[in-house]
């Protein structure tokens, strides 16, 4: 039925004159001015049924009008005279029966097919055509219940003499239409005087405007002239209006135009903008398990000695101790951390960790304060036993692990057991995670001891995997930053750790994680979202941008280079050039006129063996090669700590490989098992023809760089690289020809091709190479990875993150307080004592917040619960739980909870809403909607549904369809879902709907329908009559933002409330729950931080009713409960007696 159209002003003959208020737009400055002795009457219930505004103060879009079907007689005032809701002809969506997109076959039991659209020049024209393409009605949800009628509850403080009566008049046919002979009377009694009451039947859902009005014994009426119109939105069943004094603006809210809290908490300014640079005071720490430094005892000074161990130096120290180095870690690591010392031109550097070697007690003291004064060292004394079983560990568990081998025995899991031998009482396998951990600790401490706000800590590889999370709890402002010099392998390896999410977690309290290729940093992005569920993004600038638990890391990919300027001057010596002549003589003796090269360690993961086998295809398949060609292997050997060859079998493949090949072409091979040292190495190279790495594995190897450039020395070749594409070094040199070391045949065709590259071709690449190598230097790398980190920081203190107090988030291994540290944590002392000093209260959580909607059992919620429960028992206090989920579930979850009526409801992203003090079967809906654009999405997601396993459609909703994807595997599910939110959006862009991604799934609902408009509607509700002066909104998903844009608006607008004459400021805090980056301001880790803060709401809410026994009444809109007017009459009944405990 259709209501008859509505008068828009009724101006009686007898009435006086009236005057348009123009209050639709809710400011509260434009209410201000009304001083006429006759009401004004607002254009806002005439535009009630036109556009609505998106004002704060006026209507919300999409509302019905309930409109009265005809005239009454002034003695149905106030009475439930009978209504028709108005429901508007929603053509959207014509009645159309779709068919299927895969075969022809109809998706539904229909008749005719969708109809075909033109595609218009605007919006307006699609929406026009596609409503005249259907007479019929919109398929409306008949299955709820509508009741259009809301009890209203007025009351006011009037101070009348007798024989006076007061009544209200409003804006409305209920309220007379400003006629004060149709008035509503209000009623007193002796008890109650001056509050003046009574209760009416109104249409819901409508903007309407009043005033209270008195008439004298002598007939004629003082009306409230001081203040502008009242206003109200009746909702729910019952609405109760607690007006204050007569003539007053009980409360309003202001906005004086101060400086208002940040909108966003995100980086406005970009770090690449920020200007910083490399000063003396900055300090760096280099954390490594090795000094780069060879220690010796002189027996006759009886002291210890000490050395810069240099990778471009013949030191025989370092031929003596390459053995005793630590097996797990790379030389040329340790080339990195020594050419870092040429940072200490510009700032203070320095080095921190172990000698290698188990010095005394009574010399620790004196080696401690030699290298701190000579070399800027400070030194970590480990026992050697626990060394020893340290460098066990990584060796043979963490190192296979990270370079892609995949666990298959026991002792893996058996080493991350917290087992300990009860009869013996001492440390066995399964304590080795424990004394790794104790180990990284012990080379922490010096840092702490000696750490300065915003130092910088550079810290290396494997050994000290728990250093971030260790060194981040303790020095908290620390900037950090892990090199890995290894691979990182793929998540499937990965996750083969036991302790896999504490070391992630770990090495993301690190502000930035350094790789060598990106292709391990695409590994180690891919363990944080399969493990941790983490969301990564790139940034403006190359870096790759992480935020867990409010912390802030950027992961970085960047090879290293070698120190081009100190090797180029070393290369110059006479005794370079002197080798040089050497070998070239040796090669002329052996009659060999093509000379390879490999120089590697002897491990599996060098693959010697590969190359040996593609060396002799290579002789095989090219018979010219057998007689002019020579490959000179250097496979150093490996010991451990104490003097054992190490991979003894792999040795013995390889020196099998070694004799085949000789017996077969005598002359042909020329193996050296012991360390070169510099000038030969470099003569050697610069004789070469080309360098083979074959490496099956390979993070860090600068041999290739020292190559290009040893091609310098006097008149030596320009050599080629053939480098594995397994090596990180064969993606950044360029020229290097790239192949897999697994096939003999492929290998050995890559040689040839090497060798019989045109000349004018090879020095071509080999100029583009040695200008790389001398570009991208070791010192200049340093300084950019120090300048980004030095950038992020100062933006991030620029655009308010209090760093200087937390350095955001750390947490993992240690136990640390990061509710406490963490820069935008929400603070529940903040919260509480807010809570306090406020009157009207509005609460706005997310019902998975409280139960899970997957499990059976909500034990652990329980006392949340009844907290809210508690909550809602005080007058002022308006809590609201939003859901995604239909109306049956959520009632379903929360049967169990009393006060269930008291409490806002919101079902379906806020299709369905129940105002608190609505029964639970009294739901409204804010718009009627169309469903026909489900069968179209339908379609297409049961297409993606049938091909992604694990995947489902959930059609439940009214105004919703979504495909989840969360159960499949998630990189695909991220892929399908992109693609199918994209076809939606083509498919649907003439229609009303909105098209949306999150975490995991893929969501069509009606144009309007989402949690932020109807939160939008709920602080509209509450601000026409005074505003909330403290919200707190809880959320923890991605479709939640919309609150908090809306929220965040409100705060940015309104910063003050006066309520009865006095000033507050309004408080809101917006939380999101363990997802950042968000626009909330503050943030929650866990659920129970969540539980934990209601239920101290609660204590609040109980201190505040049991302090209300001494007297004063709870200030607020009572919107939704009955105790606003009994509150009043008791505690005039009751004052003074001793009875107030009933109050």
């Amino acid at each position: 039925l259709h209501p008859p159209p509505r008068p828009l002003l009724m101006q009686r003959p007898n009435s006086p004159p009236t005057r348009l208020s123009g209050l639709g737009s809710g400011s509260p400055m434009a209410r201000s001015g009304n001083t006429s002795p006759i009401p004004g009457t607002s254009a806002s219930h005439q535009a009630s049924a036109a556009s609505p505004t998106n004002s704060w103060g006026s209507g919300v879009a999409g509302f019905r009008s309930i409109t009265p079907t005809g005239a009454r007689s002034p003695t149905q005032v106030g009475r439930a005279s009978p209504h028709s809701r108005g429901a508007a002809k929603n053509k959207f969506f014509p009645e159309t029966k779709p068919t299927s997109a895969v075969g022809g076959s109809p998706t539904r039991s229909r008749d005719s097919s969708f109809p075909h659209l033109s595609r218009p020049s605007s919006r307006e024209q699609v929406l026009t055509e596609f409503a005249s393409m259907s007479g019929e009605q919109p398929q409306i949800d008949r299955a709820r219940t509508l009741k259009n009628m809301t009890r209203v509850e007025f009351q006011v403080s009037v101070q009348t003499d007798f024989g006076d009566a007061v009544f209200v008049v409003g804006s409305t046919a209920e309220l007379g239409f400003w006629d004060p002979n149709l008035a509503l009377p209000l009623a007193t009694s002796p008890e109650a005087f001056p509050f003046w009451s009574e209760s009416f039947s109104l249409s819901s859902g409508r903007l309407l405007e009043y005033k209270y009005l008195i008439k004298r014994g002598n007939g004629e009426f003082e009306w409230e002239t001081k203040i502008s119109n009242r206003q109200c939105t009746p909702e729910g069943t019952l609405t109760s209006l607690e007006d204050g004094k007569f003539n007053e603006e009980r409360a309003k809210l202001l906005n004086k135009d101060f400086v208002s809290v940040p909108r966003v908490r995100r980086m406005g300014r970009h770090f690449t903008d920020a200007e910083v640079s490399i000063e003396k005071s900055d300090c760096i720490y280099i954390l490594s398990y090795r000094l780069p430094i060879i220690t010796d005892y002189d027996p006759v000074q009886k002291k210890y000695v000490f050395q810069w161990l240099s990778f471009v130096s013949d030191s025989r120290g370092g031929e003596m101790h390459s053995n005793k180095v630590m097996r797990s870690m790379s030389r040329h690591g340790m080339y990195v951390v020594e050419s870092l010392r040429e940072l200490r031109d510009k700032c203070k550097v320095w080095y921190v960790g172990g000698l290698g070697l188990d010095i005394p007690a009574e010399h620790r003291e004196a080696v401690t304060d030699e290298l701190a004064s000579m070399f800027q060292c400070i030194p970590v004394f480990v026992e050697s036993a626990k060394a020893r079983d340290f460098e066990d560990f990584c060796h043979d568990t963490l190192k296979p692990i990270f370079h892609f081998v995949h666990p298959t025995s026991q002792e893996v899991c058996v080493s991350f057991n917290n087992a300990i031998d009860a009869e013996q009482r001492s440390r066995t396998e399964g304590a080795k995670w424990q004394l790794y951990c104790a180990v990284n600790l012990e080379y922490v401490q010096p840092i702490v001891q000696n750490f300065n706000d915003g130092d910088c800590v550079f810290a290396f590889d494997l050994e000290l995997l728990m250093c971030p999370t260790l060194l981040g709890s303790r020095a908290r402002t620390a900037n950090i930053c892990f090199f890995f010099n290894t691979p990182f392998p793929s998540a499937e390896i990965f996750r083969t750790i036991p302790v896999r999410k504490q070391i992630l977690r770990s090495l993301l309290n690190a502000d930035f994680i350094q790789f060598h290729c990106f292709t391990y940093a695409r590994h180690f992005l891919s363990c944080c979202t399969t493990l941790l569920g983490l969301e990564y993004r790139p940034t403006r600038g190359g870096l790759i941008h992480l935020v867990f638990n409010g912390h802030h890391c950027h992961v970085r990919a960047s090879h290293v280079g070698i120190d081009a300027v100190t090797l180029g001057t070393r290369l110059q010596e006479e005794s370079v050039l002197q080798e040089q002549k050497k070998w070239q003589a040796k090669l002329r003796e052996s009659n060999r006129q093509v000379l390879l090269v490999g120089y590697d360690d002897m491990e599996p993961l060098a693959g010697i063996t590969l190359k040996l086998k593609a060396y002799r295809s290579l002789l095989h398949n090219f018979p010219v090669y057998r007689t002019s060609a020579l490959l000179i292997q250097v496979a150093i050997t490996l010991h451990d700590s104490l003097g054992n060859v190490l991979h003894s079998e792999y040795v013995d493949q390889v020196n099998s490989l070694r004799d085949e090949i000789n017996s077969l072409y005598p002359g042909s091979l020329l193996m050296i098992h012991e360390k070169m040292a510099f000038t030969p190495r470099c003569a050697l190279f610069s004789v070469s023809d080309v360098l083979i790495n074959s490496a099956v594995r390979h993070g860090l190897s600068l041999v290739p760089f020292e190559y290009v450039l040893s091609s310098e020395v006097g008149d030596g070749k320009k050599g080629s690289l053939l480098l594995s594409e397994f090596a990180a070094c064969s993606r950044v040199i360029p020229g290097a020809m790239r192949f897999s070391p697994w096939k003999d045949e492929d290998v050995s065709k890559a040689i040839v091709k090497c060798l019989r590259q045109p000349h004018h071709e090879r020095r071509y690449w080999h100029e583009q190479q040695t200008a790389w190598c001398k570009n991208n230097t070791v010192l200049r790398w340093a300084e950019n990875i120090l300048d980004d980190m030095k950038k992020v920081r100062t933006t991030m203190v620029e655009m308010g993150e209090d760093v200087k107090r937390s350095a955001s988030c750390r947490v993992g291994l240690v136990k640390s307080t990061y509710k406490e540290i963490s820069s935008n944590a929400l603070k529940q002392e903040q919260v509480f004592r807010a809570f306090t000093e406020t009157k009207t209260r509005l609460i706005i959580l997310d019902v998975d917040l409280l139960i899970r909607p997957k499990e059976e059992e909500a034990s652990d919620a329980r006392p949340a619960i009844k907290a809210l429960e508690q909550l809602v028992e005080e007058s002022g206090n308006y809590v609201f739980l939003l859901s995604n989920e239909t109306r049956e579930n959520l009632l379903k979850w929360l049967r169990n909870m009393r006060n269930l009526d008291k409490i806002g409801l919101a079902a379906e992203d806020g299709y369905y809403y129940k105002w608190p003090g609505s029964p639970v079967d009294r739901w409204d809906i804010r718009q009627e909607v169309r469903t026909d654009f489900k069968d179209i999405s339908n379609v297409l997601m049961q297409q993606y549904a049938v091909r992604t396993t694990g995947t489902f459609v959930e059609d439940d909703k009214v105004a919703s369809i979504t495909w989840h994807f969360g159960s499949t595997n998630r990189e695909f599910g991220q892929m399908q879902g992109k693609e199918l939110l994209t076809q939606l959006k083509d498919t649907m862009a003439h229609l009303p709907v909105d098209v949306v991604m999150g975490k995991s799934f893929v969501r069509v609902r009606h144009e309007g329908v989402n949690k932020g408009t109807l939160v939008k509607h709920i602080v509209s509700h509450y601000n026409v009559r005074g505003g909330a002066d403290f919200i707190l909104c809880l959320a923890d998903d991605r479709m939640d933002e919309d609150v908090f844009v809306v929220l965040r608006d409100y705060q940015h607008d309104v910063q003050y409330r006066v309520f009865q004459g006095t000033e507050q400021e309004v408080k809101v805090f917006l939380c999101t729950v363990g997802r950042q980056p968000s626009l909330a301001a503050y943030c929650l880790y866990t659920l129970d931080d969540v539980h934990e803060l209601i239920r101290g709401l609660s204590v609040q809410t109980k201190r505040k009713m049991r302090d209300s026994t001494g007297g004063g009444r709870a200030g607020g809109i009572a919107q939704g409960g009955s105790g606003g007017l009994r509150a009043a009459a008791t505690m005039l009944e009751l004052s003074g007696s001793a009875s107030m405990k009933r109050w």
